[in-house]
């Protein structure tokens, strides 16, 4: 069995320098929550292991000049929960990143190492849809960014080539934008949803205007909610979660091949039922949030 080259580069330039000598078969190590278990259970033979660990530009949470917030690709799900700027702008997706897993996977697990992973229940991507977020992706040649749309495809893969690194997440600031996130999970799996709903709002004479919402783990990648004003008042909350029934009823029966999560008939026909539970919880946070 050839031996496994191991590669920890210590800054951008370091990484950028590497990237074009990197063999096909390359895996790109972040936080390791997914890849480890892969590792020890598939016992895949990959030729090199990159790991980003000690890459310190990749841990930056930063406001730009350009009105955006910068977050490192290798910022964990627990540091992101405790900053304070994404708190404060990005109420959302911290309330997603204080829910992913357990503790111990919040340490470890990073949001570029879960949108790379493009996992269809993962809780990161939902709120880069939501925030409109676009990625920073390194290559021999540079930089490019590109919106979340153009990196996750419908089909649940990443724009990714052999190459091509994630190396930030850029949401652009608005200081009237409230936000928030709820997911419902599975009573085997903590760290896997069954179903998530994050949902943006402002507040326009006193009331709050729902802008977009976005579901998770209903398909291979986030659904756009199809009438987020109704996510606005208790007395719509009801046609809300036919709404969304309906929604995820339409894409399991017009799926033509099983689906990438591996769920029973009956946990498929739970999600339908479940809809009305996340959304009346997406409700009430926005309706507490403007008391």
């Amino acid at each position: 069995m050839a031996r496994t080259e191991y590669l920890q580069p210590g800054t951008l330039e370091d990484l950028k320098n590497l990237l074009p000598t990197l063999p096909t078969n390359t895996a790109v190590l972040a936080g390791g929550t997914d890849l480890m278990p892969q590792i020890r259970t598939r016992h895949p033979d990959y030729e090199c292991i990159l790991s980003l660990w000690n890459i310190p530009d990749l841990r930056v949470v930063e406001e730009t000049t350009d009105g955006y917030l910068k977050i490192g690709a290798m910022v964990t799900h627990a540091a992101a929960a405790d900053n304070h700027l994404i708190r404060r702008y990005f109420r959302g997706l911290y309330m997603a990143c204080s829910h992913v897993g357990s503790q111990q996977v919040r340490n470890k697990g990073t949001l570029g190492g879960s949108l790379v992973n493009a996992s269809p229940a993962g809780d990161i991507a939902p709120c880069i849809f939501l925030y409109h977020g676009q990625l920073e992706i390194l290559s021999q040649d540079g930089s490019r960014r590109v919106d979340m749309d153009e990196f996750l495809f419908p089909d649940g893969k990443t724009c990714l080539q052999q190459g091509e690194i994630l190396t930030a997440i850029y949401l652009p600031i608005d200081k009237e934008l409230n936000s928030c996130f709820v997911k419902l999970g599975s009573r085997r799996e903590v760290t896997i949803a069954q179903i998530s709903l994050c949902a943006a709002w402002k507040n326009y004479s006193g009331k709050p205007e729902v802008l977009s919402a976005f579901v998770g783990a209903i398909d291979r990648r986030p659904c756009a909610f199809p009438n987020p004003g109704l996510l606005a008042d208790l007395l719509t909350a009801e046609q809300a979660a036919q709404l969304l029934a309906d929604q995820i009823r339409q894409i399991r029966l017009k799926r033509t091949r099983p689906p990438k999560l591996k769920l029973t008939e009956a946990e498929q026909l739970y999600k339908e039922r479940a809809a009305k539970g996340v959304v009346y919880d997406v409700v009430e946070l926005i309706g507490a949030a403007e008391l």
